[in-house]
């Protein structure tokens, strides 16, 4: 281990017990305000969401061998909230997801998910806990806890390859601290810090990353983020992921880890096309991640290093009637991205979907799509896998 990172990691240890003392007195500090305000203050807030419906899939293993299968799936989640005054208040919320195939009920709390994607079918859990603050203005943002953190580019087929916590049913979570402020000129700046388990993580970490060494507790993740329009583009965003002793290079076996460092750049830009609202979408990100696992670690039979290129592009047209949306989606990520949690490493991605928005909380949509494996060892062939679902999603 070079001097540098030496340094950062003591830096890096030095940041949990002050984070630790300021939340502290941060919370100690609404304390009071909470309790003069207690009279004033709204009931408690209930919310939540379902959305379930009928999902389909076959595959063509390596071996050239076919299997399918389908079920009916749901994901239920219910949350309560409750301002302590005009800054701060607090929410929770409880998810599950469930399967007409799903082997038995689990019920628990704890600060990893039972699988590299999120819980299981019959997982029922906390996916928010959190503590919130919001400025005045537009101004400081913070939340300590667990929470969901979101960024994907705009569409029908919105996709992520980098924090974008529970997608379609999944259920996934970020635990630590969401630091966003404004830098000027229409840029917010985020800063996330996340605690990793040594068993695992609430969000998608792909094999081989490992959080097994007690210098990989905290992952941090910093980003800019533009959401004013400018002509057609209406959201740019660069970030950066630094997960410290969290890459098994040589695979989970070997002892050895290294850090996981990556770079993200996503933008999108909206072309009304007609008068009655009919518009145009568009997006395009591109990650890379600079230290990637060995061929051999990740089984793509490649000889060196692993690819660490990700990309994906999206179009999509709404309003064709009202109400009536629809979107494609084309992605390649290396076998060496290992974060995103629309996106199997090693993959291609062709999707297209179909949304039918009856009202504000109640939409319908219906997705067919190809997953083709980019590398493979020899005297195999490329599994493939084709899937496809309809679903309702209602908020209440």
């Amino acid at each position: 281990m070079d001097t540098t990172t030496r340094r950062w990691r003591l830096r890096l240890r030095c940041i949990k017990p002050i984070a630790g003392a300021i939340a502290l007195s941060m919370l100690s500090a609404i304390a009071p305000a909470a309790a003069q305000e207690a009279a004033a203050a709204p009931a408690w807030k209930f919310s939540g969401d379902l959305r379930g419906g009928y999902f389909a899939s076959e595959r063509t293993a390596r071996n050239g061998v076919q299997s399918d299968a389908d079920a009916f799936n749901a994901r239920l989640r219910v949350a309560v909230e409750r301002a302590f005054n005009e800054r701060w208040k607090f929410r929770a919320r409880v998810a599950g997801r469930f399967s007409s195939e799903q082997d038995g009920s689990r019920v628990y709390l704890r600060g990893y998910a039972p699988s590299r994607t999120g819980t299981e079918f019959g997982d029922v859990t906390l996916d928010e806990a959190y503590i919130g603050y919001t400025a005045a203005d537009d101004g400081m943002r913070l939340r300590i806890g667990r929470f969901q953190t979101q960024f994907a580019l705009p569409g029908v087929p919105s996709k992520g390859l980098d924090r974008n916590d529970s997608p379609n049913i999944d259920i996934n979570w970020t635990d630590g601290v969401h630091l966003d402020l404004p830098v000027g000129g229409d840029w917010r700046g985020h800063l996330i810090a996340e605690h990793r388990h040594r068993r695992g993580s609430g969000g998608v970490s792909r094999a081989p990353l490992d959080f097994s060494d007690s210098d990989s507790r905290v992952s941090m993740f910093a980003g800019l983020q533009n959401t004013k329009p400018w002509g057609p583009v209406d959201h740019r965003m660069l970030s950066l992921s630094w997960m410290p002793a969290s890459l098994a290079s040589a695979g989970l076996a070997n002892p050895g880890r290294e850090d996981y460092l990556t770079a993200d750049a996503r933008i999108s830009a909206t072309w009304p096309l007609r008068e009655d609202g009919l518009r145009l979408v568009t997006g395009l990100e591109v990650g890379y991640a600079f230290n990637t696992p060995s061929g051999a670690a990740v089984g793509t039979g490649e000889t060196g290093d692993s690819d660490g290129l990700a990309w994906q592009a999206a179009a999509s047209l709404y309003d064709i009637a009202p109400g009536h949306n629809l979107g494609v989606a084309y992605g390649r990520t290396g076998a060496g991205w290992l974060i995103s949690p629309d996106f199997r490493n090693n993959d291609e991605l062709a999707e297209i979907r179909y949304q039918r928005r009856f009202n504000k909380n109640t939409s319908l949509e219906a997705r067919v799509r190809e997953r083709r494996e980019l590398e493979h060892p020899a005297g195999t062939r490329a599994r493939v896998d084709h899937d496809l679902y309809v679903r309702v999603s209602h908020r209440f």
